[in-house]
């Protein structure tokens, strides 16, 4: 098969994850901002679903595209370590905005703020399916094919970085640019190991802390438990 051929699998994931999914995200950043919150016992359930299928269908269209996904051979264990000290460092440097954004009671906030015993097992489950489901549709198979349709593996990147950021734009404005860097680093960690694995445990590892210390943060700051009592911003004049 030609490396540069995309069929219509390939086509069809381009245009799911490079247009529909960033759309629906900033659609959904309007209801956030502006609507009822839902409860995390059953939002995490959902959110668990839908990353479950996402990858499955990145899993399905990148079989179809025959793009190799899981190679056989051990990433070094330098690349293990070094994706370790992206998830732990890139913890704390973010605590202090974690913190700001929970005392001005940040509505997004919410959303990532596992309390109760539950809420961080379903916090967990979405942190690692996360991890493995972002991982093999963006770091995986919109790379590939965005690097066939381009001709351009620096370019390629580019733009799976951009289109994951916009991607979680119901985060807001200031984690969208904080996510191009997140993602950048993530690329570049699939690069030097030579798959997805160490960029899969780094994803999954730096949500469950993520969501740990908000958790721990509400408790400490007061963060309202029921989002009932979190009032939408007022709407621009």
């Amino acid at each position: 098969m030609d490396p540069r051929h995309i069929g219509f699998p390939g086509w069809y994931h381009l245009a799911l994850f490079g247009l529909f999914i960033p759309w629906a995200a900033v659609r959904s950043r309007k209801k956030v901002a502006g609507g009822p919150l839902p409860p995390l016992v059953r939002h995490l359930p959902r959110v668990v679903a839908q990353l479950a299928v996402l990858g499955g269908l990145s899993l399905l269209m990148g079989h179809l595209e025959w793009i190799p996904l899981f190679p056989r051979e051990v990433p070094p264990l330098w690349t293990v370590g070094l994706g370790l000290a992206l998830a732990v460092g890139a913890a704390a440097a973010m605590y202090p905005l974690w913190r700001r954004s929970v005392r001005e009671r940040k509505r997004t906030t919410f959303l990532f703020m596992p309390r109760t015993a539950k809420e961080r097992a379903w916090w967990i489950a979405v942190a690692c399916a996360a991890g493995v489901s972002e991982e093999i549709s963006w770091r995986g198979v919109q790379w590939v094919l965005l690097t066939r349709l381009l001709g351009n593996v620096w370019l390629a990147a580019a733009l799976c970085v951009v289109m994951f950021a916009v991607a979680h734009a119901v985060q807001g404005g200031r984690s969208v640019s904080i996510i191009l860097a997140f993602a950048t680093a993530f690329h570049a960690l699939v690069a030097l190991s030579g798959s997805l694995y160490v960029a899969m445990a780094a994803h999954a590892l730096y949500d469950v802390l993520a969501g740990l210390n908000y958790g721990r943060l509400g408790e400490r700051l007061g963060y309202p438990r029921d989002p009932g009592e979190l009032v939408p911003p007022a709407p621009a004049v």
